[in-house]
Order: C-alpha cells, then structure tokens, then sequence
C-alpha cells in the first residue's frame, strides 16, 4: 500500500458561598514582570492547576483567591454547566473535594465560572496578568489535566509551550479573543494560560476537540483540527468580577477598557475566519480573511489561511496564489516559503517545491514543519531516503510533530519496512489521537499487514470523526472483504467512489503551521 496522500493532506490542515474579607488575593493586573524559565513557569502552573471532572465530562481550572479556608476557583463555563452532574476538585496534591451547585456560579457574559471548594490546606494561588501585554508571538503556556485515553488510562497533569497567534480587540462570542499556538488536548478547558512571567492571562476554553462525550457544540457535523486554541483574557474577568461574586476588597486594579474599539482591526477579522475555519465555514473564512487583509495588506498569516482555505475547496491555483502574497507580504517568511512549497507539491509541481523548500529552510533552519513539508515533497518524488532524513530531522526538532511521524510512517512502508512503520503510525497516534489522519493511516497500515480487525476499529474511528476520508473507506473495503463482511464491503466500495469526486480525498486535519 501507498498512500501518501492521505498524510500528505493532514500536514496542515475552537446558593452560593458568602464572601467576607479578602486574604491571599493576588488579584490585580499586574504590569508584566521579567520573563521566567519555562522549568520556573512550569512549576508555578502546578501548584496553582486543579482538575474538575464528572462521570461525563473532564476540565482544568486555576486557583485565584483564598478567603480563610475557602478557596476560588476560576475555569471555563462550559466545564461546569451540567448542573445535574457530580463534579469533582482535584488539588495539585491529589486531594478531591465534591462541588455542588451552591459551589458553582456562571455569568453569561462569556464562557467563565467560578467554583468554590473548603480546605485547611494551605493552596498557592495564581498571579492573574494583563492580557494586554502579550503580542503576537509572545510565547505562553497552557496547563490542564487531559482527558484519560487509551494510551494513557488517567489524567496526568500537561504543561505546554507555544505562541500568541493573535490578541484581538473584540472578542467572539463567550468572551475568546486570545489565540494561540500550544497543543491541547480535551480535559485542558478552563485551565490557566501563562505568560512569561508566570501570570495567568487568560482561561484556555476552545481548542480542537471536546472534552466531553456528548455531542460538541461547535463542529457538530465536521471535526477539524485547526491547530488553533482560543482563550479568554483575564481582563474580560476583571470586567466581569462584580458579576460573578468577587470582590476586590477596596483596592482598585489596573485600569482596562470597558468596551472594545468601535472601529475593527485587521487582528479582530482574522480572529472570526480562525473561528469560522473551526466551524467549518470556509467560504466565511475567506471573507472574514479578506476583510483582514483589506485592513492590513501585509498581514501574511491572514494571506496563509486563506491560502489553506483555498486548499480545502481544491483550488490550489489560488492557494499557490495566496502563498505568493504571502511571500511579497513578507519575504522573509520562511513560513510563507513553506506554505508555497506544500501548495506546489499538491498541485505536482514537486521539483519547484523543493527548490522553494530549499530557500523556506533557508529562512526557518529550525522550523519542524518547513522540513516535514520539503520530507513530504520528496516522498512525493519516491526520494524515499531523502525523505527520511528530513522527516526525522523535522521530529528531533519537534518530538510532537505527529505529521512527521505519519509521513515518515508512510516512507518506511514504501522501504518494504512494515513494523517500523506501523511503529512510527502508534507513535502519530499516541501524540494525537483525536486526530483522523493519524487514525485512519494506522488503520490501513493495519490492513496492509492483514490485520484486520484492528485494523477496521482504526478506519471506524477515523471516518467517524471525519466521514470523507476516500483511501480510508478503501482501507475498510478489504478489511470487511476479508473478514466476510461482502455488503458492508461494497457499501465501502460506494463511498469511497462518492468521496473521491465530492471532496478532498483526506482532508485538511491541521493549520497550525500559522503558529510557527
């Protein structure tokens, strides 16, 4: 079997206690303080990290005010809105404590609650910051308690690193206006976003995947992996303390604005089209991104989603074209490079794609994805042992770069070696399991080696987070031929036919190379 297409798609492509006097509050909005290690910001987050789970649903919040022996909590809405559910507070010392509904209280103003639990614990408490202060590329931290999966049977406390992608002036519905890079995953909502200085500035709610086994409400009918998480700003707390019960004590913090700027910014639409990608929403996407580009005609990341939504739709003449403008925009990009040269291999434009590579990682030597991009590039041309060397360069820079693994996968497979690439497949699914890409390439790597039972509960739950996935109802086919199954076998052979001529033949599972 050869399918380079598939991962080849997936590269790239959101009643209640009293309150008397304040004690151990550290309330205010902070101007930002000198930048701290990533090891110093870590153990900061924690100590002040909780998780809050049900029998239904899993979610992380911060704790930000002590009062006595009462503790505050403050995490995402949507984590606590079940109020028929028991939820439960786990402290960073393993300690439990049941929440009820006189512990909850939710505004409706954005996606924040506050949760209140009693301890004679002495608990740390989180530093809250100015959002204000973090621009696009400031590099912040996300910390959560992920949901237990099959890899891993509990939760376990995840700390990661990534990049300010955009800090918009009006917010989205449920308050989110931050956006940034860090990989998370479901379990990680209403956990504390850092800056630098070890302030938590915002409360991490939307990102790629639920946290819940219920129906999502964003992405009901299309799950894509944006590679985009959305927060939102502990200014809009402040805004919203009174409301949700907590009291500043007399001393006033930092002065922020009441009401956003009446007039848009180019930021504020490029937010919507993220949020509209998410959604599903391409075309909306590509308006919202022409919007941010008529206000900011050098916006490169603006030129580069759209470009990705031009992807999505199979116009690669326009996505090539989007690249370009990125390029002028920035000619310095190295992930404007980047994107051309992935546009270019789609397109089966392979020896200038890697000409483009070339001067990509020229610009970005240090960019995991720019030599993932020239490894697919390669494999494209059956360079197979080029291919692999820049595919595990790609993974020493960047361990968690599971497109690196899929694709390299893929090369092992094409090198006749199917145990490592069967290896390098788990290892995809295990950094990212919620991602149909990595599921559905394990599965027909499965098929491939006759195992085909396994092999089909990969493919069901591949097709079942993205139903259009052609080399994936192909991959089924044969498991279901072989293991007797004829009628579920042609109803495979159909669908595979259907998706092969209404839309991508994988799908585009990730953007995030506008993070980079």
């Amino acid at each position: 079997m050869h399918n380079d297409r598939l991962s080849g798609m997936s590269i790239w492509i959101w009643q209640w206690l009293p309150i008397g006097a304040i004690v151990g509050v550290n309330f205010w909005l902070a101007p930002s303080a000198s930048a701290l290690s990533a090891i110093e910001v870590g153990k900061i987050a924690k100590s002040v990290t909780v998780s809050i789970d049900s029998e239904n649903s899993v979610g992380s919040g911060v704790v930000i005010r002590k009062e006595g022996n009462i503790y505050t909590v403050l995490t995402a809405a949507h984590v606590v809105r079940d109020r028929q559910a028991q939820f439960k507070l786990t402290t960073p010392d393993g300690k439990s404590y049941p929440l009820t509904p006189t512990n909850i209280k939710a505004t409706t103003d954005a996606d924040l609650a506050i949760v209140k639990f009693q301890s004679s614990t002495n608990y740390p408490i989180a530093k809250l910051g100015n959002v204000e202060t973090a621009s696009e590329g400031a590099i912040v931290y996300v910390a959560g308690f992920p949901l237990a999966t099959a890899a891993i049977n509990a939760s376990i406390y995840n700390f990661t690193e990534g990049k300010v992608t955009a800090n918009a002036n009006r917010p989205l519905a449920g308050g989110y206006s931050l956006v940034y890079s860090n990989n998370t995953l479901p379990g990680m909502s209403g956990g504390p976003v850092f800056n630098q200085a070890g302030e938590t500035i915002a409360i991490h709610g939307k990102g790629d995947v639920q946290e819940s086994n219920k129906t999502s409400e964003i992405n009901e009918n299309i799950r894509i992996k944006t590679g985009f998480n959305l927060g939102i700003p502990t200014n809009t707390f402040m805004r919203l303390a009174g409301k949700l019960g907590v009291d500043f004590g007399g001393k006033p913090p930092i002065v922020v604005a009441t009401n956003p700027p009446k007039t848009p910014q180019a930021v504020d639409f490029f937010l919507i089209g993220v949020d509209r990608f998410n959604r599903g929403n391409l075309g909306g996407s590509i308006e919202a991104m022409n919007e941010a580009i008529k206000l900011n005609p050098r916006y490169t990341k603006a030129y580069l989603a759209r470009a990705t939504a031009n992807f999505t739709f199979k116009r690669i003449g326009a996505a090539i074209a989007d690249a370009d403008l990125a390029i002028q925009s920035d000619p310095n990009s190295g992930l404007a490079y980047g994107g051309k040269c992935f546009f270019l291999s789609e397109f089966g434009k392979h020896g200038e794609a890697l000409g483009v590579c070339n001067r990509a990682i020229s610009l970005a030597p240090k960019n995991a994805m720019v030599y993932n991009i020239q490894g697919l590039a390669q494999l494209r041309l059956r360079n197979y042992s080029a291919a692999a060397a820049d595919l595990e360069r790609s993974i020493e820079l960047d361990p968690k770069l599971y497109y690196a693994y899929n694709n390299l996968a893929i090369v092992r497979n094409a090198q006749r070696n199917p145990l490592a690439a069967l290896n390098l497949a788990r290892r995809a699914v295990y950094i990212a399991p919620q991602s149909p890409a990595t599921r559905a390439l394990l599965g027909q790597l499965l098929v491939a080696n006759k195992d085909y039972r396994q092999g089909l509960m990969e493919l069901n739950v591949a097709l079942g987070r993205n139903p259009r996935m052609t080399e994936a109802y192909k991959a089924r086919a044969i498991a279901n031929r072989a293991i007797g199954n004829t009628a579920a076998a042609q109803i495979d052979d159909r669908l595979a036919q259907q998706y092969a001529f209404t839309s991508t033949e994988g799908f585009i599972d990730d953007i995030s190379f506008l993070n980079q």
